[in-house]
């Protein structure tokens, strides 16, 4: 696995801005891999030598969501192991149980640049 590779699939282009502006500033050069959804990640997992060190998946994006790209993340073998995070503003008791399921854990969106910051510095902490 990669230790700085982080593979984020979101659809919501400033929520993928700001992750890249709080990652410049952090020590370790952290990369992002952009994707737009769950099928883009299944692709780009599918033709990597190096798989990241967490993928972070939105709930609402288009062609393959969340749910369902963590269902198939963690039922599928050479996946399985790789740490995800659902980051979404969702805060809906079905979903945190969906997430529950696949001992994932959902953090919900913060509101403000200084909380999303300390957010993020837990996050990195499953490439650590």
């Amino acid at each position: 696995m990669s230790e700085n590779t982080i593979l984020w699939a979101d659809d919501d282009y400033d929520d993928l801005q700001m992750m890249q502006e709080i990652l410049s500033n952090k020590k370790d050069n952290f990369k992002i891999i952009e994707v737009h959804n769950g099928k883009e990640a299944l692709d780009y997992l599918d033709h990597t030598t190096n798989p990241p060190c967490l993928i972070i998946l939105d709930i609402n994006m288009p062609v393959l969501d969340g749910k369902e790209t963590l269902s198939i993340l963690k039922n599928t073998e050479k996946y399985k192991n790789i740490p995800v995070v659902v980051f979404s503003t969702s805060e809906s008791e079905i979903d945190k149980l969906y997430c529950k399921k696949f001992n994932t854990e959902l953090v919900t969106k913060p509101p403000t640049y200084n909380k999303l910051n300390a957010t993020v510095e837990n996050l990195l902490k499953f490439c650590r």
